[in-house]
């Protein structure tokens, strides 16, 4: 059977893909690199090692070994810690040290560079996940009014210009008025702030860079980013079309029908 390295950051997309990749008859070699969370793989036919996100000669040599020559990489890791001290490998210090940037792209697109070079090919984290993207429209049944609609079309603009200054995805708006954009506290934290700020009916835009890397990231939305909303008395959610994981789509459409919050998928 051939194997698939899966480089394992936080919550449920790793085990995701797992699965998918069996049903493709695939096995999985999982790199967790986030701690506590092995029970995710349980139930299935793999093979789980635990390293440090900074042990990246470990994991090419780990992943070389077991013949897993293609890799995903998925999973929440903090860009935050990137502000503590690291516990870093001979490979990563020399690949941060060649890095004059800081930057989080910067450091990843370095460390997707060593991999390559190494003999490992990146796929795109939509490859098994493919069915998570929604195509263009509404998706639940609560439509947004004329005002949102004006709202999302600014918000996603916005959205998309900063995060092709590398800030961050997520922004929120009201009357046209931007109350919060994204930088390293993450989606969660300026929904609230943007919802404290702009008070009920707030709009929510998640969309990525122009030239955003999908073997690294997909803008994810799930349960607990409605909840979020919910708690912000947030009105709509605007993600990019084919290019953002909803998760669990039916229960979450459910949901925010039932919270009277309109999700929609834009081009």
């Amino acid at each position: 059977m051939e194997k698939l390295g899966i480089i394992a950051g936080a919550g449920q997309l790793p085990s995701l893909v797992a699965q998918n990749a069996v049903t493709h008859g695939r096995k999985p070699i999982i790199i967790q690199i986030t701690k506590d969370e092995n029970q995710r793989f349980d139930d299935l036919s793999c093979e789980v090692y635990n390293f440090g996100v900074g042990q990246v000669q470990k994991i090419t040599r780990t992943l070389l070994d077991l013949n897993a020559s293609e890799i995903v990489i998925i999973g929440k890791i903090e860009p935050s810690i990137l502000l503590h001290p690291l516990k870093l490998d001979t490979t990563a210090i020399k690949i941060m040290a060649r890095n004059r940037s800081k930057k989080p792209s910067a450091i990843v697109s370095a460390v997707l560079n060593h991999f390559q070079s190494a003999g490992l090919s990146i796929l795109t984290q939509d490859h098994f996940l493919s069915h998570l993207l929604p195509e263009p429209g509404v998706l639940t049944k609560r439509e947004p009014n004329r005002a949102q609609w004006t709202d999302i079309d600014i918000g996603i603009q916005t959205a998309r210009q900063t995060a092709n200054m590398d800030i961050g995805q997520t922004v929120v708006i009201k009357n046209q008025i931007i109350i919060a954009i994204e930088a390293i506290e993450g989606t969660d934290r300026t929904i609230l702030r943007g919802g404290e700020l702009g008070g009920k009916g707030v709009v929510v835009a998640k969309a990525a860079s122009k030239n955003h890397d999908f073997r690294t990231d997909v803008p994810t939305v799930g349960m607990k980013t409605l909840q979020t909303l919910n708690q912000a008395k947030a009105s709509v959610l605007a993600v990019e079309a084919n290019r953002t994981f909803v998760m669990d789509t039916e229960v979450i459409c459910k949901q925010a029908d039932d919270w009277k919050i309109s999700i929609v998928a834009v081009e």
